[in-house]
């Protein structure tokens, strides 16, 4: 499962890609602003992004909308530090899969990144 994790901090990219490869999936690239976002997508064509919402250039809704029009099988999972009650239902309708406020662990990471892909325990490690 290919993954591309995007966002402006590089603690949380690196943070996301140790949870990631520990748990079994290949991070594929990682993008800093929402314009990256779009070029590394198309480029890499991830199974799934890991995007930030509050993002310099293009913001991670606008970025999730382009990319799922482009590659609809693409999953995105938004993550975000901001904490608006109408940030879930904005993810929904930008097509996003999923929404986890930050912080979080990487239990609760990968438990979303599972749902959002069909996956269940036993595939992950089994």
């Amino acid at each position: 499962m290919r993954v591309l994790i995007v966002d402006d901090s590089s603690f949380i990219i690196l943070f996301c890609r140790l949870a990631l490869t520990k748990a079994g999936y290949e991070v594929v690239g990682e993008a800093y602003d929402g314009e990256e976002a779009v070029e590394k997508a198309l480029e890499l064509k991830p199974n799934l992004i890991l995007m930030d919402i509050a993002l310099p250039k293009k913001n991670g809704f606008e970025a999730a909308q382009e990319i799922i029009n482009k590659l609809p099988r693409t999953k995105v999972i938004a993550i975000s530090a901001l904490e608006e009650s109408w940030l879930s239902e904005k993810c929904e309708q930008s097509g996003c899969d999923s929404f986890i406020p930050k912080p979080f662990d990487a239990k609760t990471l990968i438990e979303h990144i599972k749902s959002a892909l069909g996956e269940d325990e036993e595939l992950m490690y089994g």
